[in-house]
């Protein structure tokens, strides 16, 4: 019988799995020209001012973190790279 562990293993799984499609996602529309830096930075600012309104919820500063990384690797603007 599953139990609130299981449950909570199963929404970490779900949380996890969604982030890395979505960030491979975004890598393959950069990669192929169907997004610009501009538009892939666009979609990861939105993402972060989204995890803002649930800044409270277990997660959400690890969250912000991934996705603050993310904006600085390899979706860093030209003036944030020296």
């Amino acid at each position: 019988m599953p139990n609130s562990n299981t449950g909570d293993k199963l929404a970490l799984g779900s949380a996890i799995a969604g982030g890395a499609l979505v960030a491979a996602l975004i890598e393959v529309l950069f990669d192929k020209g169907a997004l610009t830096l501009e538009e892939s930075r666009t979609v990861l600012d939105r993402a972060l001012r989204n995890v803002g309104f649930h800044q409270r919820a277990n997660g959400a500063r690890e969250a912000a973190d991934v996705i603050t990384k993310l904006m600085q690797g390899r979706f860093a603007s030209r003036s944030d790279t020296p």
